[in-house]
């Protein structure tokens, strides 16, 4: 055969092949001509480096642009690393991968200079074009690089925007920081473009326990560096007294009010707004109140803005009521007025405890005369004195 009908036929026979295979006669190693098999070890380009992927078993869907990743999946994208038993891929038109979805509990590593943070949930979601990743079902993060303290997070769903520095977390939450346990609706912290915390907020029935401390509200939002605290819509706040100097005085105090505000540099509660005060036989209705602590122990209430204090039958009204601690008691300056009430036989006051006063009265209305016993019932609804 010559050399010309040699080159003939080698271009007819390529030509055959090049029909037997458009034609679907000769298939690739994959199930369907739209997926195909990548290796176990694959590295797919990103925006911003490259997403590496290892699994058992990959498939590819070409029509649908899914990566389908089975068995020990390990997913690596920047300082993030993520494990799991089953993941997908989503890539864009252009190829790039755009969300990557785990599924039967993943665990999520952000490993930084600073620390490491863990995030495990039901499933996982990473948005790899806009650096924020969401979790999804009794989910449980360990953060520790966004504060000198780290923060354990439980909630039902919990989303890290590191873009615009926000953590957010809802239903059924749980965190802990340092020595306080607090539970709410929806939490939302606050981040500096330095990525540090900032303040953490907290809304929807919120209640935060501390060694001495129970604080209830519709919001409370805590300032992380400075350690101080704000209280919104109708505050509900009891300090536990550890050292009492007679055992017979009230072991807790309660304080009600609209708005509270705690300084931690200064030991101080600033409460406005319908303020109302319960200690042992002490309730006290006023404008605003001021606590003072010492030693992390409350040391006064200072009651301002034409207050009332009652104590059994009597009732006290100033311009300012001082209650101290050590020792308790209590004291009144400013346009002093003094009431007693009177016995059902309106006989003169002799320390009985008598019926509450008609409506539209002024002074507290007290139910059986008198605060009840606090030492042996404690309460933080002070809607029954």
């Amino acid at each position: 055969m010559s050399f010309c009908s040699t080159m003939i036929f080698r271009s007819f026979y390529l030509a055959l092949l090049f029909l037997a295979a458009s034609s679907g006669i000769i298939a690739s190693s994959a199930t369907t001509p739209a997926s195909s098999a990548p290796p176990s070890n694959t590295s797919i380009p990103a925006n911003s480096g490259n997403l590496k992927l290892t699994a058992d078993q990959q498939s590819y869907d070409a029509e649908h642009k899914l990566y389908d990743l089975t068995g020990h999946v390990n997913v690596y994208f920047k300082d993030m690393h993520i494990t799991g038993p089953k993941a997908k891929i989503e890539m864009n038109q252009a190829g790039k991968p755009q969300i990557a979805r785990f599924y039967n509990r993943p665990l999520f590593k952000r490993l930084q200079t600073k620390g490491q943070d863990t995030v495990v949930g039901d499933t996982l979601l990473l948005f790899l074009a806009q650096d924020r990743y969401a979790a999804q079902g009794t989910v449980q993060s360990h953060v520790n690089t966004i504060a000198a303290d780290p923060f354990y997070i439980r909630s039902d769903v919990q989303e890290f925007d590191n873009l615009h520095h926000v953590v957010a977390a809802s239903g059924h939450v749980l965190v802990d920081y340092k020595d306080a346990k607090v539970s709410s609706a929806l939490a939302n912290v606050r981040m500096t473009d330095a990525g540090k915390a900032e303040r953490v907020i907290f809304s929807g029935k919120a209640h935060i326990i501390k060694p001495t401390t129970d604080v209830k509200s519709e919001k409370i939002t805590i300032m992380v560096e400075s350690g101080n605290m704000l209280a919104e819509a109708d505050v509900h706040t009891r300090v536990d007294m550890k050292n009492r100097a007679q055992p017979s005085d009230p072991p807790q105090v309660f304080l009600n009010s609209d708005y509270q505000q705690y300084d931690k540099a200064s030991q101080t509660i600033l409460a406005s707004g319908n303020v109302r005060i319960l200690y042992g036989s002490y309730y006290a209705v006023a404008p605003k109140a001021t606590f003072k602590m010492k030693n992390n122990e409350l040391d006064r209430m200072i009651l301002t803005g034409r207050g009332t204090i009652t104590e059994k039958d009597r009732v006290v009204t100033a311009n300012v009521i001082t209650i101290t601690t050590h020792p308790r008691n209590f004291d009144a300056q400013g346009d002093v007025k003094v009431n007693f009430k009177s016995n059902e036989s309106g006989g003169k006051p002799n320390g009985a405890a008598t019926p509450a006063k008609p409506a539209g009265k002024t002074g507290p209305a007290m139910k059986g005369g008198a605060p009840k016993n606090t030492a042996s019932k404690p309460s933080d609804d002070l809607s029954d004195y």
